[in-house]
């Protein structure tokens, strides 16, 4: 396989799929929603049956993006990768009882009950095991909808994406549950070099075993079906007859589910949205069988075959719910580069340039359709695509067409670095969000127009609007001159006074005579530099169970006196900021009001690694945590000195990280200087153990 653009499209238009296939199920998911019930509701369903402001995160897309990041934090460093390496992705990436994955109690959901054996240190296979776990939580359909990107990183080779699939899924599933996602995973892979799904169906029964019940299943629809050619429902009332929820016991076993994919696929026909049509139709777990379907089918079928219908709504925008909130922020055009890089890292093979993975935001809209989440306002009057969507022949841009704009007036073209709860209209697991643009660093955009006429005069201003809906607009403007590319730069100004960045972007204002109707082209986007950023916790508010602008792993956060709360039985964590950020000038402003043990965490990838410096049982100490399940020691105390702070009383805690270099500091005094090269970057946060009770008044960050 050529790991070149061709490849990059394929991802694309895979991942398209499979947001496609959850966001098409996901509001006629619950057992309520019988095949009986959509038919008698919707009829034949023919396009999306709800509108989203924005569609919140869903376990189907959490799984797919945050496991495979084992390539990154594993394979990257070691060349290999294991079932434990996975279990880490679980570990690091989930917060505890919500967000991720569906916490429906241990015994009864599938990831709830591995997740649980993780945390104690249950290494996988034998966490997601028939032998511990016993057949019905081992069959449910979990680890089959979480395979899709291990699909992806293996095209054209899909016995090492079932192999890769079915260690993945070991986590937390076994036998019918591990065949499945072997299964899914090699027809995506198969995918990538064969376009027909008849020959994909069949083709890889081959990568699971010959007398599973699985591939008997797979079989048997197919016997069905070329009996039975034409009536889809008439397979869906012989699956329904014969693979009954009595026989496959549980909330959303895999066999009856995974019947209903491959009916869809078959009475599809080739089309792409017959078959995730067909496939949510057949009710049960709709959105976990239109997005695996979804995957499937648009790589096989390639962009060309997902209709305006299916996108636009989308926008490019995925939310997700891990525990790094600048991670659940996501673009469909930069998540595929992130997925087609750790395809060309785990086979070796030295990635297209076109799609390297990036470190800030950056969106050049080469993608066919493609427009990075990209946002207007008004939206009537601004309306976004993309120029190659309708001449291909041109290099991609994001076309603002701008529809009988009134002079005086103008629009705003913007991308969303931070979400608030205003922005969803459900809470589907529980996103938290960290912002992924910030005071300090510098905004940078190419754009141009071909439709001035005389009477026309346009120019353009960057600008930022934060939390409060407070704008601060460039006193630079640029003219538009027809065919004339113009470069705009503006730094984002550090007076946002501990307010979020939700919006950034450049205003567009008709200076003319006369109403303008035209287009203008964004042909890059970027925000990057370094950060001087403060985080005044007066200004924050509570949403989807924790504070903004952090995400929590434990214990209870809110706001409380003008300062943000923190309490815990056993231990809590607080997150935010950039999971690049390498040297930088922590501080964080806390009081203890009870206990003995709060601590800044800095240099942070995840729950399993990072580093404190705090207070802990009458002394200031420097610790380095590591929580994997391979690792021997779990934490390693650094520095410590006696240090005892007095109940209640504000302290300023400060942390120089540069280089290998770490150096600690209370109230401007240093306590410590110590040298380790253990953690190179990552994000900020506050930790609490043992009953301690902390409350922070501001947090800042300034990059070096």
């Amino acid at each position: 396989m050529n790991y070149g653009y061709d490849y990059l499209e394929k991802v694309y238009a895979g991942l398209l799929g499979k947001v496609i296939g959850v966001r098409l199920g996901a509001p006629i998911e619950p057992l309520f929603w019988t095949a009986e019930k959509i038919r008698e509701v919707f009829g034949e369903i023919s396009g999306y049956v709800k509108e989203y402001k924005n569609f919140a995160a869903d376990d189907d897309i959490n799984g797919p993006i945050f496991f495979i990041r084992a390539i990154e934090d594993a394979y990257r460093e070691t060349g290999t990768l294991d079932a434990a390496d996975i279990g880490d992705a679980w570990l690091n990436y989930s917060a505890e009882g919500h967000g991720m994955f569906w916490w429906g109690g241990y015994g009864t959901s599938t990831e709830h009950t591995a997740y649980t054996h993780l945390m104690n240190g249950v290494k996988p296979p034998l966490s997601g095991s028939v032998q511990l776990n016993g057949t019905t939580v081992a069959e449910q359909i979990g680890g089959q909808i979480f395979i899709d990107t291990w699909g992806l990183i293996c095209p054209g080779n899909p016995e090492e994406a079932a192999r890769l699939a079915g260690m993945a899924a070991s986590v937390s599933h076994d036998l019918n549950g591990r065949y499945g996602a072997s299964y899914v995973a090699a027809c995506i892979a198969m995918a990538f070099e064969e376009a027909e799904i008849d020959k994909i169906v069949l083709e890889c029964r081959k990568y699971i075993p010959e007398d599973s019940e699985y591939k008997l299943m797979i079989d048997d629809v197919y016997d069905f079906y070329t009996k039975h050619p034409e009536n889809w429902r008439e397979a869906l009332e012989y699956v329904n007859g014969k693979y009954t929820k009595e026989k496959y016991p549980g909330v959303v076993h895999i066999i009856p589910n995974s019947a209903y994919m491959i009916i869809s696929m078959l009475y599809g026909k080739g089309d792409f949205s017959r078959t995730l049509e067909i496939a949510v139709m057949c009710g049960w777990d709709t959105d976990c069988n239109a997005g695996n379907v979804g995957t499937i089918m648009g790589v096989a079928k390639g962009l060309n075959s997902i209709e305006e219908k299916w996108r636009r709504p989308i926008n490019d925008f995925v939310a997700a719910s891990s525990v790094i909130g600048c991670l659940n922020i996501n673009d469909l055009p930069t998540l595929t580069k992130q997925i087609a890089t750790y395809g060309a890292l785990y086979n070796r093979v030295e990635p297209d340039e076109s799609f390297r993975d990036c470190d800030h935001v950056k969106y050049d809209f080469q993608l066919p359709g493609s427009t990075h989440a990209m946002r207007t306002y008004p939206e009537n009057i601004a309306v976004v695509s993309n120029r190659n969507s309708l001449e291909p022949e041109l290099p991609g841009a994001l076309r603002v067409r701008m529809n009988f704009m009134r002079r005086n007036t103008e629009a705003r073209v913007f991308m969303k670095p931070f979400y608030r709860r205003k922005d969803f209209d459900d809470e589907r697991y529980i996103p938290n969000f960290s912002p992924i643009a910030f005071a300090g660093q510098t905004m940078k955009l190419s754009v141009m127009t071909k439709d001035l006429i005389g009477i026309h005069e346009i120019i353009v201003k960057p600008y930022v609007q934060d939390t409060e809906g407070k704008q601060y607009v460039s006193e630079h403007t640029w003219k538009l001159q027809n065919g004339q590319t113009e470069m705009i730069t503006y730094q984002i100004p550090d007076g946002l006074e501990g307010a979020m960045i939700e919006e950034a972007g450049i205003k567009i204002i008709n200076c003319g005579r006369d109403s303008f109707y035209g287009s203008i082209f964004v042909e890059s986007f970027e925000i990057d530099g370094k950060c001087d950023y403060t985080i005044k916790s007066e200004k924050q508010y509570k949403e989807f169970g924790t504070v903004t602008p952090y995400t929590w792993h434990k214990g209870f956060w809110n706001p409380e006196e003008g300062s943000i709360q923190g309490i815990c039985s056993d231990e809590g964590n607080l997150y935010t900021g950039n999971l690049n950020w390498k040297d930088y000038k922590l501080s964080g402003k806390l009081s203890v009001k009870n206990g003995s043990q709060a601590y800044l965490i800095f240099r942070a990838t995840g729950n399993l690694k990072y580093y404190l410096f705090g207070f802990e049982n009458g002394k200031a100490v420097l610790k380095k945590i590591n929580k994997s399940l391979k690792a021997e020691e779990k934490e390693e105390i650094l520095a410590e000195k006696p240090f005892i702070p007095e109940i209640g009383k504000a302290y300023e805690m400060q942390v120089h990280c540069q280089s290998d270099v770490i150096g600690c500091f209370i109230n401007s005094e240093e306590i410590f200087k110590v040298s380790d090269k253990s953690y190179t970057h990552g994000f900020i946060g506050y930790r609490i153990e043992n009953g301690t009770r902390i409350l922070i008044e501001e947090t800042g960050i300034k990059e070096l």
